[in-house]
Parts: C-alpha cells; structure tokens; sequence
C-alpha cells in the first residue's frame, strides 16, 4: 500500500508545491520503501504539473485529473511520466478541476488513490490555497497531512482554520489521517527564528508536531522548478538541498515510521474491540 501524504495550507504563498515537489523527489533518493512516486495535482492553477512537465506554455495537458474524477478516463491512463531525474510520475492538474470545487463530493478522489496504491511506494497530493471540496478530497484521500507554513507570525491564525477542518475529517470520513508535522519554510536566512512564530503555532499544534528543520529563502530553491530540476539535482551542494534532505532523512522519515506504527497499533486495537462486541 502507498503512503499518501496531502500537502495542505489553505494560505497562498507557503511553499507548498516546492515542498511536495522536493518531498517526492527527496523520497525516490532517500526513502527505503520504494524509488516510486506519484504526483497527484488538485491545484487548478497546476503549477506541480507546470514543473513536472517542463511546461510553461499555459498549454494544459490532454488527460487530467480532472477526467479522472469525472470517470472519462481511468486513474492509470491520466498518468504520465515527468520530465525529472527522479522515478516521479504525475496525474496533472486542469483549470477544469475548478467546476468540482462547486460540488460537495469530497470522497472521490479518495477511490482514484486506492486504485493506484499498489502501484507507488509515495503519493504526494499538492492542493490549492483553500478549504474547498478539492483539498477536503485531499485529505480525504490521504493518510497524512503535511502543512508547510511561512516563518511569520501572520501565517499562524489561519492555521487553526486548517486543523479544524483536520479534525472534522478524522472524525468522518477519514478516521486515519495524522498530522505528520508542520514545516517553516521561507524564513530570511539573515535574520533569527522568530521565536514568538514557534510559540504561536505551539498553541495550535503539539510541539512534536513542528519540525526542528527551517527551509530558508534560497535562491537555488526558485531556480530549481524554473529548469525543470529537483533542487537535488540542479545544485545538490546548495543549501536548499541540504536543508530539504536532512528534513527528509532526519526527521520526516523519522517521523512516518512512528506514525506508521500508532496506526498499526490502533487498528489492531480497533479490530479487538470490534471482536469482542
């Protein structure tokens, strides 16, 4: 079975396709489970699918997601390899993807994801900058949240929105989705960790919870996607991949094998109580 991580903040501007870019790249390098990984665009603005393709030309792709989730096509002829190093496919994105933002279906993408699990060792869903039925798909779908978040203390209310929704969604329909943690990206490398930014989302979040790594602002980290490149393979001395790898092996990893085995112990738990009543 996958992994299936929904990268998710509802706030524009997070670093969350650069992260779900450089997380699915990082895990075909770094990850014992597999060297595969799929790509899942719900961003209508497809920018995921933009860089995994080496397209900029506006130009969306013949099969989509969106053809996915309206049952024209089927999950696996909506994938198509990409144009990086690493072993990443993609389903892409469709400016289409915005008419099933009005409905209330939130589950379907859910089914696409458990037809392809066998498939990839990783899933990564990156998600549009709302709360809508496409990230409610997301998280649906997923069985952990990621949620990468700016180095600014403005960034931290609006995440309260976000593990509200989080909980309503653990609590029906999706009763094993975890947090997986919290990431600070885009903090001003010449300037100190505000401190009053960790202790504002410690009041949202467990401290377990925020990851120690910071992505900095990094140059390299922006040149990366616009030449079609993990930022692993366009400059793996730079310190964006640094920071991005060691996030990656020394505590993202980390991190899911113990998740990985709350969730064993609590479905055993679950099917013991079922047992017995």
């Amino acid at each position: 079975m996958s992994n299936v991580i929904a990268v998710v903040n509802h706030k524009g501007g997070t670093g969350k396709t650069t992260t779900a870019i450089n997380l699915a790249a990082g895990l075909t390098r770094y990850s014992d489970i597999t060297s595969s990984c799929l790509v899942i665009d719900m961003d209508p603005h497809g920018c995921a699918t933009s860089t995994l393709l080496g397209k900029l030309d506006g130009e969306p792709p013949a099969r989509s997601v969106f053809d996915v989730l309206r049952r024209a096509i089927t999950p696996q002829d909506g994938i198509t390899s990409t144009v990086y190093d690493e072993n990443i496919d993609i389903l892409p994105a469709n400016p289409s993807l915005e008419s099933m933002a009005k409905t209330q279906i939130n589950d379907r993408l859910a089914k696409v994801v458990a037809s392809l699990s066998t498939s990839y060792g990783w899933i990564i869903i990156d998600t549009p900058p709302n709360l809508g039925v496409l990230t409610q798909n997301a998280l649906v779908a997923a069985d952990y949240a990621l949620i990468p978040t700016q180095c600014n203390g403005l960034a931290v209310p609006t995440l309260r929105q976000l593990k509200a929704m989080i909980e309503k969604i653990q609590e029906r329909p999706n009763m094993w989705l975890q947090i997986l943690g919290v990431l600070i990206t885009q903090k001003d490398g010449r300037t100190p960790l505000q401190k009053h930014v960790r202790r504002e989302l410690g009041q949202v979040f467990p401290a377990a919870d925020i990851f120690k790594t910071v992505i900095t602002n990094n140059i390299k980290i922006e040149e990366a996607p616009a030449n079609f490149q993990s930022i692993y393979a366009y400059d793996s001395g730079c310190l964006g991949a640094s920071l991005y790898r060691d996030w990656i092996k020394k505590e993202f990893l980390k991190k899911h094998t113990k998740l990985e085995k709350l969730k064993v112990e609590r479905r055993e738990q679950a099917e013991k109580e079922a047992a017995e009543s």
